[in-house]
C-alpha cells in the first residue's frame, strides 16, 4: 500500500467520507469510538451521521444501543453491547494490569470487587436502570 492509497482509504476508514444512517452504524464501523469527553463524543459520531437530529447519539445511548465503557484502557469509549463480551475479554488483562497498583493504593481487591459486583448485579436485575449516583447510595 502507498501513500496515496492511505490517504485515499483513510476517511472511508474512519468513517468520515461514507456518513452513517445512526450512531449505531457508526460504532458498528468503528469498533469502539473514544468516548472520555461526552460532548466531543457526540461531536465525533455526529460528523460521521447523515441527517443527524440534536439529541440522536445521546437517544442510542439512553436506549442502550450504544455503551459507553472503559473498554479498551482506563478511559471511555463507545461500543456496541452485541461486542461488549468479547471486547473486554481481549482487553481486560492488560487494563487489570494497568490499575493493579492503583487499586491496592485504594484498597480494592478481588473479594471487595466480587462483593461489589454482586450488589451492582442484584440492583440491576430485571432491567432496572440506575444511574452512577443511584448505585452508589
Amino acid at each position: 500500500m502507498n501513500r496515496s492509497e492511505i490517504l485515499r482509504l483513510r476517511p472511508y476508514n474512519s468513517g468520515l467520507s461514507a456518513p452513517f444512517e445512526n450512531a449505531v452504524d457508526a460504532v458498528s464501523h468503528l469498533g469502539a469510538a473514544q468516548a472520555q469527553d461526552f460532548p466531543a463524543a457526540q461531536w465525533g459520531l455526529g460528523l460521521r451521521i447523515k441527517n443527524l437530529i440534536g439529541k440522536d447519539i445521546e437517544r442510542a445511548f439512553n436506549d442502550g444501543k450504544i455503551l459507553r465503557i472503559h473498554v479498551m484502557r482506563p478511559t471511555w469509549h463507545f461500543v456496541l453491547p452485541e461486542d461488549i463480551h468479547w471486547m473486554l475479554e481481549l482487553t481486560a488483562p492488560r487494563v487489570k494490569r494497568l490499575l493493579k497498583n492503583y487499586n491496592r493504593k485504594l484498597g480494592l481487591d478481588d473479594a471487595l470487587f466480587a462483593r461489589t459486583n454482586a450488589l451492582i448485579i442484584h440492583a440491576l436485575e430485571g432491567h432496572n436502570y440506575l444511574t452512577r449516583q443511584e448505585l452508589k447510595a
